[in-house]
Formats: structure tokens, sequence, C-alpha cells
């Protein structure tokens, strides 16, 4: 894979000595979009923004009045722009994808603005994913002050990398990119998952205060990825290191599906479109962890 490194690197080297001014705010705009299409029925979103400098605090530019489709082979959905949120596109709440077929995105846009619109596309495989039958909770044997989260689900005949999420009482706990975690089923591919630890979970803060107690609700979601967007994900954290919320914008520096394909490369893109099924399990919190790592 390809890395861009940030240019500031360059003042670390060791024999240097003069002065290096390096300009971080005049690098020219890029286009972003940035969306995924789920299994879920909800409002699926794309995000078409402006790349902004790099020491720039302020939210990317949301790019307006764009033509923003996903489409299969027997169904066509058009998004529509948020009233309130500029640059963010957004299907019906009925909308859900479906296993085994082939979503393509379609975005038409003036981003250069020449007066002629340019036509961005990018296409994911929604893949097959059976149901959670439970997940389980039990003190990890390996970690000391850990929590592990048991998985019980067959897993399907294809290669599938799993995107994990956890929740405690509807509380996300690795919505940050840093923490975002993938489990390749290369080592029970095609057999029944019967228990097998997929996240942990820390029941104290570093005080020692506890954060997970009986009577709590932990909730796993687990998406069956497209491996180029595990790369993606993998590229994106090795580039900002964790310091965005996953859904605050992907970086410009990392490989990207979508395309210019009218007219062809006049526009530089990033960002990334994926199709992916989605399974959700929960478990009630009943054992005391107090004691853990005491």
């Amino acid at each position: 894979m390809k890395y861009y490194f940030l240019a500031a690197l360059l003042i670390l080297a060791a024999s240097c000595t003069e002065r290096i001014d390096i300009s971080t705010d005049n690098d020219p705009a890029h286009l972003v979009i940035y969306g995924y299409l789920n299994t879920d029925t909800v409002q699926h979103s794309i995000r078409i923004t402006r790349s902004a400098g790099y020491f720039t605090t302020s939210s990317p530019e949301g790019i307006s009045s764009a033509d923003v489709t996903i489409s299969t082979d027997d169904q066509f959905i058009h998004l529509y722009e948020n009233d309130t949120v500029p640059g963010l596109y957004q299907t019906l709440p009925t909308v859900y994808g479906r296993s085994g077929k082939i979503y393509t995105l379609d975005v038409k846009l003036d981003f250069n603005n020449d007066g002629v619109p340019e036509h961005y596309q990018a296409s994911s495989r929604l893949t097959e994913l059976n149901d959670i039958d439970s997940i389980a909770l039990q003190p990890s044997p390996v970690f000391r002050r850990a929590v592990e989260l048991l998985l019980y689900a067959q897993d399907t005949p294809e290669e599938n990398l799993y995107s994990i999420f956890v929740s405690v009482n509807d509380s996300i706990l690795n919505a940050r990119i840093s923490s975002f975690y993938v489990m390749d089923d290369s080592f029970f591919n095609g057999t029944y998952m019967n228990g097998i630890a997929c996240y942990y979970l820390n029941p104290k803060t570093d005080e020692g205060k506890l954060k997970l107690v009986p009577g709590d609700k932990v909730t796993m979601n687990i998406n069956a990825i497209p491996e180029d967007y595990a790369e993606f994900i993998s590229q994106a954290k090795a580039e900002i290191s964790g310091s965005n919320p996953i859904f605050g914008g992907p970086p410009a520096n990392v490989e990207t599906n979508i395309r210019c394909i009218e007219p062809p490369e006049s526009v530089d893109i990033f960002g990334f479109f994926a199709a992916f099924p989605s399974r959700y399990a929960s478990v009630i919190v009943t054992e005391d962890y107090s004691s853990l790592g005491d």
C-alpha cells in the first residue's frame, strides 16, 4: 500500500538544522465523498465535502446541489440533501440493502466550477451474513482487567472481514477510527463460531471506577465489510492516528474506490463508498466485575 507522509516529518530529521518553511494551507481543495449502504432500514447517508487546510479546525465545507443516486440491477434509490446540513445526502428511512447485490453510487456535480458537471462513480457488493445466535460475557483468561465478548453464530462459506462495534447502554465504545476493529474469519471460515472472543471490555475506568455493572445492556454490531473498505480504514487510521470520530470525514491521503468517469480524471477525488450486511445482538450484564484485576 502507498502512504503519503505528512510534510512535517521532514522537520524531525536529525541532520537538519536549517529552518524549513512548509506551507500547509495553500493546497488546492479536493472533493471528498464518503458513505455506505447496509442492510439496516434507516436513512443511509452520503457526505460530500470540500477538503480544508491541514490546520483548519472547522468542519469541512459541505457541497450542495449534487445529484446523488444508488442503484442495482433492479433498484434505484435517490438521495436528498438534508435541509440543515449542506453536503449531507440521505435516502428515505425505508431503504435497506439486500445481500448478493452490487450497489453503484453515482454523483454528478460541478466541483471545479467550469460549467460542466462531473460524474463520479463507485460500486460495492453487499455480501451474505448470517444472523447472530447470541453473545455472552466472561472474565478474560488472557487479560487481567478485561471482560471478553463471546460470539455464537454460523460463519458463511465466503471469506469475510468483520468490523465489530460494541455499545453499553446505547453508547458506542469504539466509535473513533483508532478503535475500529476488524476480525478476519480465516481461522474459522465456514464453521460455527462457538463462543469466539471478538472484543474485550475493560469494566473499570483508569481511575478504578466501574463502567460495566449488573443491569447494563451490551450490544454488538457486526458487519461483513469488503476487503478494499477494510484497507481504506487501515490507511485512514495510519494517517490520522485516531484523532477524528469514525464518521467525522475521511482523510485525503488514502486510496479510494470512487472515480471520476466523465470527464475522466478531471478532478482529484477522495473518500469511499461501501455496501455491507449488518447484524446485532445484545446481552444483559449479570455478573459483578468489581473485583476484576484487583
